[in-house]
């Protein structure tokens, strides 16, 4: 199989899009959460998507699928809160490993099939790490107690997504400078533990003015970047498509990594729905393609494997981008 580097320098590649909204729509019951192995669970579980790895495994499979038949290379795993910070929540921080090694099982295991089906075309797994619901940094300074928590509860997670046998880790959904550097050490750390190096996706979420929610600017972000065997970086979710084009450029004419795009459909209404359609996304999207700003593009929240078919063929002719000074 070609490395995940050689294939980008040929060609665009597909990321899925949403996980999580894609649940939202099956209106999933408290009993379907729970499933036959937390029916005396003490607190309420439904909205906890993670834990479903566990208890409606074919669920969380059924999706993978829908994206892989829409032509997507990459899969996310469904662990983007699966981190002890974050199942604490639910009082599931007991469950971290369980639950990122599950999730990798079944990614894994539909990924497989497709690849056996059409080799020339392998189909990857990234273990996806989420931002948690806190944020170190406070008035330009950072709370060193939180951030050092961070760095425990990523490696436990991302050892376990590691171990379990990803392709590649997406450190995505980044609102904070300093949560993604403990993010990093933690992958580095993950990594050390298990011998084994994977190449890191880091993506970003902006504000209306460009910069991250911690207030710090694409510029500090990219210089910030460790050692760390960083694959590519770029924008997810943040304020749709359109939105995210001007942060997008700059990142394109500066990063020395590869680039990648994934919005979501716009921003949720009052109700929590995302209203715009596939097929207006798409005309946006393909000014990055057309541009040639990106080597990676997909969906993020209120997306659908229908957008997913629509970049497939958007980006079935086009040429990926080329690293600013790559020889």
């Amino acid at each position: 199989m070609n490395s995940i580097g050689n294939i980008l320098n040929e060609r665009i590649m597909l990321l899925d899009g949403a996980m999580g909204t894609m649940i939202q729509r099956l209106a999933l019951d408290e009993a379907t959460f729970r499933g036959n192995i937390f029916t005396q669970h003490d607190c309420l579980i439904q909205g906890c998507y993670d834990v479903l790895n566990l208890t409606a495994p074919h669920i969380v499979e059924k999706i993978h699928s829908q994206y892989l038949d829409a032509g997507a290379d990459i899969i996310k795993t469904n662990t983007f809160n699966a981190n002890a910070v974050s199942l604490g929540e639910y009082h599931l921080h007991e469950y971290v490993t369980e639950i990122n090694h599950a999730a990798v099982s079944i990614a894994r295991r539909v990924a497989y099939q497709y690849t056996t089906l059409t080799p020339n075309k392998p189909r990857l797994v990234a273990g996806t790490v989420g931002p948690t619901c806190k944020s170190c940094s406070v008035a330009s300074s950072y709370n060193i107690e939180l951030y050092n928590l961070l760095v425990e509860s990523y490696t436990e997670q991302i050892t376990a997504l590691v171990a379990a046998g990803v392709d590649i880790l997406l450190i995505e959904t980044i609102c904070d400078l300093h949560n993604a550097l403990a993010a990093l050490q933690a992958a580095e750390q993950a990594m050390a533990h298990t011998g084994c190096n994977l190449p890191i996706m880091l993506s970003i979420t902006t504000t209306e003015g460009g910069t991250l929610l911690s207030g710090h600017s694409l510029d500090e972000f990219i210089a910030a970047l460790s050692n760390a065997p960083i694959l590519s970086v770029g924008i997810n979710c943040s304020y749709g498509a359109k939105a995210i084009l001007p942060p997008l450029r700059t990142l394109s004419r500066t990063a020395p990594y590869y680039i990648s795009a994934h919005p979501n459909a716009g921003l949720p209404d009052e109700i929590g729905k995302y209203k715009q359609q596939a097929t207006d996304m798409v005309k946006i999207m393909k000014t990055y393609i057309e541009e040639g700003l990106v080597n990676i593009v997909g969906g993020c929240c209120g997306t659908t494997p229908e957008l997913t078919a629509l970049l497939c063929r958007a980006i079935e002719e086009a040429s990926p981008r080329i690293i600013p000074n790559k020889q």
